[in-house]
């Protein structure tokens, strides 16, 4: 059954398929808004003594399917406790000449090395390995979108880390051997003694058939140019802005771009012509913070005549009608579109043996340890369950302050050292509206039992805030 079933509706599905069990309706879609986060389902499996075996607030076809077969074969057995992730450090580590191998040279990779190399003697070796020569600034895209950056604005060679004592390899990772606690790239093996996974979400719009023949991709420096070219020669219609898939990063960036959009279109004199839409599986922007937030940006979406459509389940893409559709049938034409695309973990993550159920890596919360010894996944690689039960969202933010704290757990655990420090769920965003202003929202995610979060109107002051801490970023850490 689906969410806003009347009591009607689920008496006659329990008859028809002849359930032996309670099907509870939730006409006002109560049940809805607190289990999911828009059309993410919330899986919960019981066991046959009352104990819930499985519980997932996210896609997890494959890791739901798995606790299935495992609760019919246990029978009536216990169900087995969850694998803990707050690994206690392992004695023995060395201390005069380690390896410390990191994945993924973005916001939280960098932060890590940039921490470690400081913290630790020369002795210790300290290997950032990724696959492009460029650190691509993300949370610029927006503005390279409307024009006001260019790609070369925002880029910075990785090499330039060598001159902070730092390892710079450029290669694809091919495998991670956490038995033998080796990484294999192209250039062979790469042994370590800690591990830094900060691999990010991996997009792929290729999944989505007539993704490049209809859309432009928002998550992409290339979609982000061409999405510019074709603002520039648009005279007027119909933009859609379309989430295919839950979860993805930067949670904001949707509404970010439907802002941008509306400014940019006012100031070609072609937004009279024009309409702006956005569709989302969201029942609110930004569901995982208390509703006050969706609603305000709600508001803000409504004054600049940007419509709405919440949980529009995407299914496909039409390219020959130019329509969008959604998964009841439901199709939208648009003329022009910008897209969100499906995020999934990167495959080398995939056939690790790192990956939880949710298809994304577990960590504690408050430590980033995975369940592997000296081996620590920060970012949008990560599930962390919050007190509500989802999960905190995907942003460079959350990367930055877990690279500081994995950085220091490490350099502790080298230097004999207890380590105190606890990745607490503080986090804030800017939010563009466009004209040379934006909101922020900031607050504490790991707040029991909601996120507490807190949004400023509006002001130039914290687009100016944005362009100033962009700026910084690039300068500080290169």
């Amino acid at each position: 059954m689906g969410a806003f079933e009347t009591g009607e509706a689920c008496q006659e599905w329990k008859d028809e398929y002849d359930l032996p069990f309670p099907v509870v309706p939730d006409e006002d879609g109560v049940l809805f808004r607190q289990l999911t986060s828009g059309w993410v389902p919330w899986s919960i499996l019981v066991g046959p003594d009352g104990e819930v075996f499985f519980s997932e607030n996210e896609f997890d076809e494959v890791g739901y399917s798995a606790a299935m077969a495992r609760l019919f074969e246990e029978g009536s057995q216990a169900p087995p406790q969850p694998v803990s992730t707050d690994v206690a450090p392992a004695p023995g580590r060395p201390s005069e000449a380690a390896t410390i191998v990191i994945l993924g040279g973005g916001v939280g990779g960098i932060v890590a090395a940039r921490h470690l190399r400081k913290r630790l003697g020369s002795s210790h070796r300290v290997v950032v390995v990724d696959r492009s020569p460029d650190h691509v600034f993300a949370s610029s895209f927006l503005w390279l979108m409307v024009g006001h950056r260019r790609e070369e604005q925002i880029r910075r060679p990785l090499a330039r880390l060598s001159r902070k004592g730092i390892e710079f390899l450029r290669e694809e990772v091919e495998e991670i051997d956490l038995d033998r606690r080796v990484v294999e790239t192209g250039a062979g093996e790469l042994s370590f003694d800690y591990l830094v996974v900060a691999l990010g979400a991996q997009t792929t719009p290729e999944t989505v058939e007539g993704f490049s023949e209809m859309a432009y991709d928002l998550y992409s420096s290339d979609g982000c140019r061409q999405i510019h070219s074709a603002l520039e020669a648009f005279e007027g219609g119909k933009v859609g802005i379309v989430v295919t898939s839950m979860p993805f990063k930067c949670p904001a960036a949707p509404y970010e771009a439907a802002f941008l959009v509306d400014s940019f279109l006012r100031g070609r004199g072609v937004r009279h012509k024009s309409e702006i839409h956005i569709y989302s599986p969201e029942h609110q922007p930004m569901p995982v913070a208390e509703a006050a937030l969706g609603q305000a940006i709600e508001t803000m979406l409504a004054e600049r005549a940007i419509h709405y459509h919440p949980l529009f389940a995407f299914e496909s893409l039409r390219p020959e009608t130019r329509e969008i559709v959604a998964s009841g049938g439901r199709a939208e034409r648009v003329d022009l579109l910008i897209a969100v695309p499906p995020h999934q973990a990167p495959d080398v993550v995939r056939s690790s043996g790192l990956l939880g159920v949710s298809g994304w890596i577990h960590v504690d919360p408050g430590t980033l340890r995975t369940q592997y010894e000296g081996v620590f996944a920060i970012g949008d690689v990560t599930a962390i369950r919050l007190p509500n039960g989802k999960s905190l969202p995907k942003a460079g933010v959350f990367a930055h302050d877990q690279a500081e704290l994995v950085a220091k757990q490490i350099a502790d655990e080298i230097g004999g050292r207890e380590c105190r420090g606890r990745f607490d769920g503080k986090g804030f965003c800017w939010i563009e509206i466009g004209d040379g202003k934006a909101g922020f929202a900031s607050g504490q995610f790991y707040n029991d039992p909601e996120p507490r979060l807190r949004i400023a109107r509006p002001r130039r002051i914290w687009h100016w805030g944005k362009v100033a801490f962009e700026k910084w970023w690039l300068r500080h850490w290169f």
